[in-house]
C-alpha cells in the first residue's frame, strides 16, 4: 500500500486549498460558512404584519468567513453564484405575555432577492408555520418554528434574508423571542442562554 505524503494542496499558482495536520485533519483555506442569531428579544411587532427579523440592531454575526453579511438588508449575500447551500432556520414568535396564551398563528420563510429586496425571487422560497388556535378558540403563548434544506444557487448577488409573521388574539404586537426560556411561561434557568432565532449557511459544494 502506497501513501501520498503532503502538509498542503493548493493551485500551481501557489494558493493553498488545504492542509493537512499532524493529526491528520483537514482545514480549507476558503470555507464559506455563516450564523447570526438574535441576541435581545424583539417586542412590540405590529400584529398580523410581516416582519424582516432585525438581526443587525438585535442580534450577533457569529461567524461570517466570506464577510457576506448585508446589515442594511439583513441578509446574507452567497458567495459563489453556482455553489450548493444547506441552510437552516429557527424562530421563536410569542405573544408579548406568554402566559396570556394569544397567539393564533405564526410563520416564517427565508426570503431570495438579487436586488437588495427591491423584489424577491418566488422560487426559491422557503419556510414553515402553524395554526395554533383549535376549533373551540383555545389558544398558544408561543410558536416555534424551524426547518432547513439544500439550495442550489444559479444567481450572481443573490441574497437571503429571514421573514416572520404572527397574528395574535386580544394583542396588538407579537415578539420573537432570543431564548428558549422566553418562550414559556415560567423560567427555566437552564435555557437562558439557548438561542432560539438564527439562521446558518454552509456551503457544502
Amino acid at each position: 500500500m502506497s501513501k501520498i505524503l503532503v502538509n498542503e494542496i493548493g493551485h500551481n499558482n501557489d494558493t493553498t486549498a488545504m492542509t493537512i495536520d499532524s493529526g491528520g485533519n483537514i482545514s480549507e483555506a476558503n470555507k464559506e460558512y455563516f450564523h447570526v442569531r438574535l441576541s435581545t428579544r424583539i417586542t412590540g411587532l405590529t400584529d398580523n404584519t410581516v416582519n424582516v427579523v432585525n438581526f443587525n440592531s438585535s442580534g450577533v454575526v457569529e461567524y461570517d468567513t466570506k464577510s457576506n453579511w448585508d446589515s442594511t438588508n439583513n441578509a446574507y449575500q452567497f458567495d459563489s453564484a453556482d455553489g450548493v447551500y444547506l441552510i437552516t432556520y429557527s424562530v421563536g414568535l410569542q405573544s408579548p405575555t406568554v402566559s396570556t396564551e394569544t397567539m393564533v398563528d405564526g410563520a416564517a420563510s427565508m426570503m431570495f432577492s438579487t436586488d437588495n429586496f427591491s423584489s424577491v425571487v418566488n422560487a426559491p422560497q422557503f419556510g414553515n408555520g402553524m395554526r395554533v388556535q383549535n376549533n373551540v378558540g383555545d389558544e398558544l403563548g408561543s410558536v416555534p418554528v424551524s426547518g432547513s434544506v439544500l439550495y442550489k444557487n444559479t444567481n450572481a448577488n443573490m441574497k437571503v434574508q429571514m421573514r416572520v409573521y404572527a397574528n395574535t388574539a386580544g394583542s396588538a404586537t407579537y415578539s420573537i423571542s432570543e431564548q428558549a426560556n422566553q418562550m414559556v411561561g415560567s423560567t427555566v434557568s437552564d435555557f437562558s442562554n439557548s438561542d432560539c432565532t438564527y439562521f446558518s449557511i454552509v456551503r457544502i459544494a
